[in-house]
């Protein structure tokens, strides 16, 4: 087998933020640089609770094995799931290949983090320098936390710099979360702390938080206090006051984990490849105006990049219009017409497992929550503006099936993201997107929960529809005999009649009549007279070779109907079956008594406007005739 380019998997919780997507740019070139293909895992949900769409969720890391990839990148700062986290340090701890972690500690592989001091100073400095500001705060993370004392290391160095003290009520653990900023806003509020003139927070989010919290409790931001942030997100550029923050440069911090990892896999030495340095982000929130031109060209990008392509979403009625499919390839069909939705999508692969749609309401099928079933169909291929209805087969321990290829040549960024109902595993989805940075939208994980969702609706609809043929089936079914009954047979007689006379075929109708069942059940019993009626049942049954339908129409009475070119000679064959058949059940039955029928028939084209019950008669009529004359032979 021909060597294949070596792959890196990447494990991360999403991609739909400023702050990821940029490690991912960093990936991604570095990759390409080095000759590399990146798999991406990746969750749309990210919870911290055990709920079974969690675990179908997470159900996308299993894909990965210890000889399915050349080295893996864990992303596991942004995983909420602690218990998750611990999932993946005792599985890969015990992978031979090597794991580069970023911005979380492991014992069992290197972890690497953004070099972060620096640019908080530089947003320190600012204050000081521009602003003239002396008593400046600092609100970071967790104490303990990697990134959390860098940042804050940046923020001392500032301060020493420039001569200013840094007491201890100045510096403010926090969680990057929102719970610290708006206790930390109640106390400036409430005069339980003294406000400074400006605070330095460690990330957006918790800038965010205490920004519009002291807003809203009367505090002016910039004239009492200004304040920055640390990420440079969209969400806090869109705020108002927009926020002054650090454009840190994580693509360095994505390339120098690819470069460990190379060294690592390799042995060798690798240079980083050029990325998009960090800079400083002066808004409103600091006082600064000047930098207003690049906010607007930042705000027009993002509508550009992603808020358009969120509008034509929200728009689609894509989740309406897949429901509305009937068959797997009608859904396949709406699913490609809503591949515009995604901004810079290159290819896209639906890959399902062979048994996605089974049904285990008969008990011999439990479906697949963990894992993926080895061999795996691709369904569905995008690539370019063209789409492929295929049934193509690869071995889940592949990944990305080989005939991927064919489709993209180059060292590539895949995601997979999971196909799934809760945690019901239906397969997974493939995505490459021709620029990276267009995956900072939420699209293409809501769009594929939509698939998954009514990849679920059609197997639902499918099983419904299973279950009441079944039970239809059931209500025109004799329990005793699995032959139809009256409904059946009153559900079905007339169609046959309509037949017959559009074609210009022979009607057949043999009506039979068990002999001397009373008799039976009083000698005997009626477990026997049931075995006797069972009897008759497979006599006449058995003998529908040419797609007739036989019923029981009363307790003792039977009726098969058919439409063909029958002869004399073949109803003669009909008769004469039955009687055999029961004649050799009578000889090696044992029991005490003799199963008969009384039969009766009518076979010719139905012409005129006659209902079946006319035709029905002239058979029931004959049937009591040789029944007459049974009982005179028998007497």
């Amino acid at each position: 087998m021909p060597d294949r380019r070596k792959k890196i998997a990447v494990i991360a919780a999403d991609a739909f933020n400023d702050y990821m997507n940029r490690i991912f740019v960093g990936i991604s070139e570095q990759c390409r640089n080095l000759g590399y293909d990146a798999y991406v895992f990746m969750m749309a949900f990210n919870m911290s609770d055990d709920s079974l769409i969690q675990k179908g969720e997470e159900n996308i890391f299993s894909l990965i094995k210890n000889d399915s990839v050349d080295g893996i990148i864990l992303m596991a700062g942004n995983f909420a799931s602690q218990k998750l986290i611990e999932k993946f340090e005792m599985t890969f701890s015990s992978y031979d290949i090597p794991v580069i972690s970023i911005d979380y500690d492991f014992n069992f592989c290197e972890s690497i983090y953004a070099e972060d001091s620096q640019p908080i100073e530089m947003i320190t400095d600012h204050f000081i320098e521009h602003h003239g500001c002396k008593r400046i705060m600092c609100l970071t993370g967790p104490e303990g936390n990697t990134p959390a004392m860098s940042r804050l290391n940046g923020y001392r160095a500032s301060m020493k710099k420039h001569g200013l003290e840094v007491r201890d009520e100045d510096i403010v653990y926090g969680d990057f979360w929102k719970i610290t900023s708006r206790k930390l806003a109640d106390e400036f509020i409430s005069g339980v702390r003294e406000l400074p003139e400006a605070i330095v927070c460690a990330n957006d989010l918790m800038a965010m938080y205490l920004c519009n919290a002291l807003i809203r409790g009367g505090i002016r931001v910039p004239d009492d206090v200004k304040i920055s942030g640390y990420d440079g997100s969209h969400e806090a550029i869109e705020n108002i006051p927009s926020l002054t923050t650090i454009y840190p440069s994580n693509d360095y911090l994505g390339a120098s984990a690819v470069v460990k990892l190379h060294k690592l896999i390799t042995g060798k030495e690798a240079k980083t490849v050029e990325n998009e340095s960090g800079s400083l982000i002066l808004a409103q929130s600091c006082g600064c105006s000047k930098s207003l031109e690049y906010l607007v060209n930042r705000r027009e990008d993002y509508h550009q990049n992603v808020e358009k392509y969120e509008d034509y979403f929200k728009r689609s009625g894509m989740l309406e219009s897949l429901m509305e499919a009937e068959t797997i390839e009608d859904l396949l069909n709406r699913i490609s017409a809503f591949t515009y939705i995604m901004n810079g999508l290159d290819t896209y692969m639906m890959c399902l497992c062979r048994n996605y749609d089974g049904s285990e309401s008969d008990g011999r099928y439990e479906y697949l929550k963990e894992g993926y079933g080895e061999n795996m169909d691709v369904r569905l291929i995008y690539h370019k503006g063209v789409h492929e209805y295929v049934n193509k087969e690869f071995n889940s321990d592949e990944i990305i099936p080989r005939f991927m290829a064919e489709y993209s040549p180059e060292p590539s960024m895949y995601f997979m993201l999971p196909l799934h109902f809760m945690d019901r595993c239906f397969g997974y989805s493939i995505f490459k997107f021709g620029d990276i940075r267009r995956t900072v939208s939420m699209v293409f994980a809501r769009w594929n929960r939509n698939v998954s969702i009514s990849i679920e609706f059609l197997r639902v609809r499918n099983e419904l529809m299973t279950m009441n043929r079944k039970i239809s089936m059931t209500s025109i079914r004799d329990s005793l005999t699995g032959i139809y009954n009256r409904s059946g047979f009153n559900r079905f007689s007339q169609e046959l009649l309509d037949k017959a006379r559009a074609e210009n075929k022979r009607l057949l109708i043999i009506v039979a009549d068990l002999d001397k069942l009373k008799q039976i059940n009083d000698n005997f019993g009626h477990v026997e007279g049931d075995n006797a009626i069972a009897t008759a049942a497979t006599a006449l049954s058995s003998c529908c070779i040419n797609n007739e339908i036989c019923a029981r129409i009363g307790g003792d009475e039977y009726v098969i109907v058919g439409v063909g070119d029958y002869t004399d000679d073949i109803v003669d064959s009909y008769y004469n079956y039955i009687l055999n058949y029961l004649e050799r059940y009578n000889d090696s039955s044992g029991k005490g008594y003799k199963v008969g029928l009384s039969l009766g028939f009518f076979c010719d084209v139905p012409l005129g406007k006659s209902d079946f019950s006319a035709y029905f008669k002239i058979a029931d009529n004959r049937m009591y005739e040789n029944k007459f004359d049974r009982k005179k032979i028998q007497d």
